[in-house]
């Protein structure tokens, strides 16, 4: 009786041991698969827009996201009312400290400000090779406030874009960046061809600023792939291309192509419009993610 009792108290511990170690197995396998991004961009009080906006978004797809900030906004619904810029050391010291410790799988970069916190972040992305780094390259708000310096956008262009795998301007943006004044699709095709000469793989021109239908187009080097959408007519939205950004980059850090998340993307960006709201006296934002 006594063997029998021992021999079933061992054969017992060691089917919990057994579970315990599958159990443990099972958890770091789920935590290898938890995807990491980071969003490197200003602060927005209102959380549409800006670095709260993206962490949104990344929640909601079951990314785990972190955030550098680059700048204090100051605003609300109605506008941006200043701007108040992080030293470009505090940027590159918070994107060394983060790198040293984890393994970030996709970065997007969103409002940088300053030439120097541009400098900041192309030598993180080349010193950690990031393959998945995307661009979206803020320059004015959508109320008319510049929110990237004059000799930040040379920058931009010249040190990050080369490193982009995919840059998502709106039409105001494109043209800043071209100086091509688009109209219609014909002169999407020669922005997109512009600015993918600036070295990106991909370039996005999100086409929710030109008339008729809210359209975005997707150039790869060799063709131009339309992503249709209805427009909500007379909403003025708050961070709906930060948001768009933010759903690009989350479903390319889970291994989808390009033109794949892109299209997910927009999925996502156009049930969120359809449930926009209004928590001010300005612009409605996006409040529940898909």
């Amino acid at each position: 009786m006594i063997f029998l009792s021992i021999f079933f108290c061992i054969s017992q511990n060691s089917e919990e041991i057994g579970l315990d170690i599958i159990g443990r197995v099972a958890y770091y396998r789920a935590l290898m698969k938890i995807k990491r991004v980071l969003t490197i961009a200003g602060s927005d009080p209102t959380a549409g827009a800006g670095l709260q906006a993206d962490l949104r978004v990344f929640a909601s797809l079951n990314i785990y996201g972190m955030a550098v900030p680059t700048a204090i906004t100051i605003q609300n619904t109605k506008g941006v009312k200043g701007i108040i810029p992080l030293p470009a050391g505090a940027v590159r010291n918070q994107l060394k400290t983060l790198f040293d410790d984890v393994k970030i799988d996709a970065v997007k970069t969103g409002m940088l400000l300053t030439k120097e916190n541009v400098l900041a972040v192309e030598e993180a992305i080349k010193r950690h090779r990031i393959k998945k780094f995307i661009i979206d390259p803020i320059i004015r708000s959508g109320t008319g406030v510049k929110l990237l310096k004059d000799d930040a956008v040379s920058a931009l262009k010249k040190r990050l874009f080369p490193l982009a795998m995919i840059i998502t301007p709106n039409i105001n943006e494109a043209e800043m960046l071209t100086g091509i004044k688009i109209k219609d699709e014909k002169d999407v095709r020669l922005a997109a061809k512009a600015i993918y000469k600036m070295g990106p793989k991909y370039v996005l021109i999100k086409g929710g600023h030109l008339k008729g239908e809210a359209n975005d187009f997707l150039f790869d080097g060799k063709k131009l792939i339309v992503f249709k959408g209805k427009r909500a007519e007379g909403i003025k939205l708050h961070g709906a291309g930060c948001v768009f950004s933010a759903a690009i980059t989350a479903y390319l850090s889970k291994g989808l192509l390009v033109a794949e998340a892109v299209g997910e993307a927009k999925r996502f960006i156009n049930k969120a419009i359809k449930r926009a709201v209004a928590i001010g006296r300005g612009r409605k934002v996006l409040y529940k993610m898909p």
